[in-house]
């Protein structure tokens, strides 16, 4: 970011020594009439102008972007609440299918009890 800072103060130097060295009197036509004036002032006028156009296009996107960053920061809270929804939902079917492991698992373990138990029962 320096850098362009540095750039674009060498450019408004150039622009100014260029404004300096031309500053004969120029007539400038309007539609409602003829001005004079210093050949420096039109271009240093100019250069301020242009800048100023530039600086009002750079707000213009700053907003812009800023607007996009918020709407995308919206969003992303919502696909984390989204998410962190869906975990919820995956922990208690996870939790609800342990215990359906658990609850076949001590019955298939009662039945083989059962068998042994008759087993046991069928030798005595």
């Amino acid at each position: 970011m320096q850098i362009w800072f540095i750039i674009s103060l060498l450019f408004a130097i150039l622009v100014a020594l260029f404004a300096v060295m031309n500053s004969d009197p120029v007539i400038i036509k309007w539609f409602w009439g003829k001005y004079e004036f210093s050949q420096a002032i039109v271009i240093l006028g100019s250069a301020a102008l242009g800048a100023i156009i530039v600086a009002f296009l750079g707000i213009f996107r700053q907003i812009t972007h800023a607007l996009k960053i918020r709407e995308l920061e919206g969003h992303i809270k919502k696909l984390e609440k989204e998410n962190g929804d869906l975990q919820e939902e995956l922990a208690a079917c996870s939790n609800k299918k342990n215990e359906e492991g658990a609850m076949e698992k001590s019955l298939e373990m009662t039945g083989e009890i059962r068998e042994k138990t008759a087993e046991n029962n069928e030798r005595i």
